[in-house]
């Protein structure tokens, strides 16, 4: 990566723009959200988009289209079967409860009290009473369809979410290069290349990784889907899908798809099907680790996954999902930030004296 010094003006004003795009996060964080997903979106499919022109003669409104219609698809089948169908499984994991407790203390406990010589035991009786303080409110958010047909502004809400996505992306790709020559203009011309040099150094890192991160996506999501559906887990497609969309946080992700995996098989008393959840995750993280991320992502980010999950967290915190989707962009944005400012501070007489 080439880090040519960045002058004083421009690093301070990028600076205060970062401060001024906090602050409209916190105004209006929400409203936004629909448009800031659409614009990470045409950033991530713009390349495709110019191969399909240049390749193949496919104009840019059709391409644009057609990726809408593709989303649009994808948004309508996550709440309306996906969601439904893992809800679904975890009420049945509710209703096995007894079942599950037996089988962890039977098995799991009494292996792990051998080892350690403890004396470890979950207690039905305890768990059955903060169970029955819970349960209505456990109903409740699994029922998810149920909550959101009696609540008329969620369902506008997300109506209105799933419609206005495909339709930004559309326009942001259909008008990508204008958004990109308007961002430009805004930039003082004193300072123009200070700030070029920034933001390609920013794209080169963020696009390689946000695009090598949606074929990573894609390819677990395949991949866990199949490999839990042969493992005959309730679901186990559902599940798989989610769980590959999840990786792009680091071991969070695939680990709350194992252990809802995991808790689901032996809600249904099925120890063939434990085996195979168990290797379908083994085998899917080898590969994830030793062959799909390193193949498609490499070492393209400036952020280890500790870094990820931490500035996933903080951001979502402050600015709920707005800040989740774009924890990566402005950390990455912040790591090229710091390699500016030490080259600008290694070139400093301050430094040099």
């Amino acid at each position: 990566m080439r880090t040519s010094p960045l002058k004083f003006k421009a690093l301070l004003s990028i600076l205060i723009a970062a401060v001024g795009i906090f602050a409209i996060m916190v105004l209006v964080g929400k409203v936004l959200t629909p448009f800031i997903i659409a614009l990470i979106l045409a950033y991530i499919l713009n390349p495709l988009v110019l191969k399909l022109e240049k390749k193949f003669n496919i104009k840019r409104k059709y391409s644009a289209l057609a990726f809408s219609i593709l989303i649009l698809l994808i948004f309508i089948a996550i709440p309306v079967f996906l969601i439904p169908m893992i809800a679904s499984e975890l009420l049945e994991v509710v209703d096995n409860t007894p079942q599950i407790i037996t089988i962890i203390n039977s098995h799991v406990l009494v292996t792990i009290n051998q080892h350690l010589g403890t004396h470890l035991n979950i207690d039905y009786n305890s768990f059955k009473t903060m169970l029955a303080a819970q349960q209505s409110r456990i109903v409740n958010n699994l029922d998810l369809v149920q909550n959101i047909a009696q609540n008329g502004m969620i369902l506008i809400e997300i109506v209105v979410f799933i419609v206005l996505i495909p339709f930004a992306l559309f326009y942001s790709i259909l008008n990508w290069s204008n958004v990109i020559n308007s961002a430009s203009d805004l930039i003082p011309r004193s300072f123009v290349k200070s700030v070029t040099s920034l933001f390609h150094d920013v794209d080169v890192m963020l696009s390689s990784y946000l695009r090598g991160q949606l074929s990573v996506m894609i390819v677990m999501a395949a991949y866990y889907g199949i490999g839990l559906t042969i493992a005959k887990l309730p679901s186990g497609a559902a599940i798989g899908i989610i769980t590959g969309l999840l990786v792009f946080i680091p071991y969070l992700g695939v680990l709350s798809g194992f252990l809802i995996s995991m808790v689901i098989s032996i809600a249904q008393l099925q120890d063939a099907s434990m085996i195979g959840v168990f290797i379908v995750f083994a085998v899917g993280h080898m590969l994830e680790g030793g062959l799909v991320t390193p193949f498609l992502v490499g070492g393209k980010i400036g952020l280890n996954p500790i870094m990820i999950i931490l500035s996933l967290m903080v951001l979502g915190k402050l600015f709920g999902i707005v800040g989740v989707l774009l924890a990566l962009p402005l950390s990455t944005i912040a790591v090229v930030l710091v390699k500016h400012i030490y080259t600008y501070y290694k070139s400093t007489n301050y430094y040099k004296n």
